[in-house]
């Protein structure tokens, strides 16, 4: 297995005068804050291991309204510095509550504050010639501007069908626009899992050839397989993430109540994050078994998967779930709906257990709560191994997957004539 050390080891060890590069990242995001999900593990793991022969310039939100906007302000974060250029103050509370507008959303009220500091951004990305590394693409238009090439990756897409706790269920229009432009104007456009690949390469065959898969990873300096807990009584099972609708709480939190009738010795429900589960009335049967962490670091979120024996997700749909790459590298089995982007990492019998979908619900309750109880009965014959368990995301870690990226800006630069000179 490429170890996510070893990655960092090669960026420490790289010979002092090299020619450098200069990566722009700009996203509404501030990475010293307690926001957590896959594009702000993206990011945060992108300042981690990036080549030590690489500059870091990001445009982002100042959470905790300790930094001046518009200016730039050497930062350190797990040991690595970067520049960070905060062009909005939006704290995380802000961030959790649901906007009712584009104008009071995070990323409207970011899109206005990258016009009002245009002329700084401008002057700073130029100076610097960067490539840009787009996680949005409604923020496109930026490196279009400035003429300069950009990396866009598309982490998710919703389902019409489907509610979300986003304004993009009422001004989907917007993404699909700003996508379209994105896929003709990106040097690169990378997507999560290679069904959203294959539906993007059939619907631009003209773009087709920068159109490629980027999977997700796991941090496997942090997450790596730990023991099970000696005590099966109870059966711990965790969560992790927003609550949205597409994720189905209540699906989960019917499968955890099912549990609480069949399982000898009992189920404990582990939640980490910050959504508010009372809003869901199935809750209400299982709260006096759930555990609610808040919110945790990666280091945190290590810990808690560790203290627990298995993780389930019953999403709708997902773009490639980092916890449940996470939940596996320590060495836990999931158990989940049936999304075809998970038969990469949970094996039945072997790392977990995928339930096909049914038009009843009924139906998937019962058959998810039996198969955490084939784990059950799998990790107390030792057959679910965490070590095994863990092997099955040998490939989803950062030297395999981020390292691309890296690759991707260089290649860039070096093709259009946008290193810098050497420090010598």
């Amino acid at each position: 297995m490429t170890s996510t050390v070893t990655l960092a080891q090669r960026a420490r060890n790289a010979a002092p005068g090299r020619q450098r590069y200069q990566i722009c990242l700009l996203h509404p995001f501030d990475p010293r804050g307690q926001k957590v999900g896959g594009l702000e593990t993206y990011i945060r793991d992108f300042i981690t291991f990036h080549p030590t022969d690489t500059d870091l310039l990001f445009i982002g939100v100042d959470s905790i309204g300790d930094l001046a906007l518009g200016e730039i302000h050497k930062l350190t974060f797990r040991g690595r510095t970067f520049d960070f250029l905060p062009i909005l103050h939006y704290t995380d509370q802000q961030a959790r509550e649901a906007a009712r507008t584009i104008r009071s959303s995070l990323t409207g009220q970011f899109f206005v504050a990258l016009l009002r500091h245009f002329g700084t951004i401008s002057k700073h990305i130029r100076e610097r010639r960067c490539s840009i590394d787009l996680r949005r693409v409604e923020f496109s238009w930026l490196p279009v501007i400035l003429r300069l090439p950009f990396i866009q990756m598309l982490h998710g897409e919703g389902a019409p069908k489907l509610q979300m706790d986003s304004l993009l269920r009422k001004y989907a229009f917007v993404h699909n626009a700003g996508e379209r432009f994105a896929v003709a104007a990106s040097a690169k456009f990378l997507c999560v899992n290679p069904f959203i690949t294959e539906r993007l390469q059939k619907t631009y065959p003209r773009q087709k050839e920068k159109i490629d898969t980027l999977w997700t990873w796991v941090n496997t300096d942090i997450f790596k397989p730990q023991p099970l807990p000696v005590d099966m009584s109870p059966f711990r099972i965790v969560f992790a993430g927003r609550l949205d609708e597409f994720k189905d709480p209540p699906l989960m939190f019917e499968t955890i109540n099912r549990l609480k009738q069949l399982m000898p010795g009992g189920v404990e429900f582990n939640y980490i994050g910050t959504s508010d589960p009372h809003r869901f009335e199935e809750f209400a049967k299982i709260e006096d078994i759930t555990i609610r962490h808040g919110f945790k670091d990666a280091a945190g979120m290590a810990a808690t998967i560790a203290s627990v024996h298995a993780g389930i997700l019953t999403s709708e749909f997902e773009g490639m779930p980092r916890f449940v790459l996470e939940t596996l590298a320590v060495g836990r089995p999931v158990v989940a709906m049936h999304l075809p982007q998970l038969e990469s990492a949970v094996r039945d019998g072997e790392s977990g257990f995928l339930v096909q979908r049914s038009d009843s619900r009924m139906d998937m309750v019962e058959r998810l709560a039996h198969r955490f109880i084939d784990a059950r009965n799998a990790i107390a014959t030792g057959e679910m191994d965490p070590s095994r368990i863990a092997s099955n995301i040998r490939t989803f870690t950062p030297g395999t997957q981020l390292a691309r990226v890296y690759r991707y800006h260089q290649e860039i630069q070096n093709m259009r004539g946008m290193v810098s000179p050497p420090i010598h």
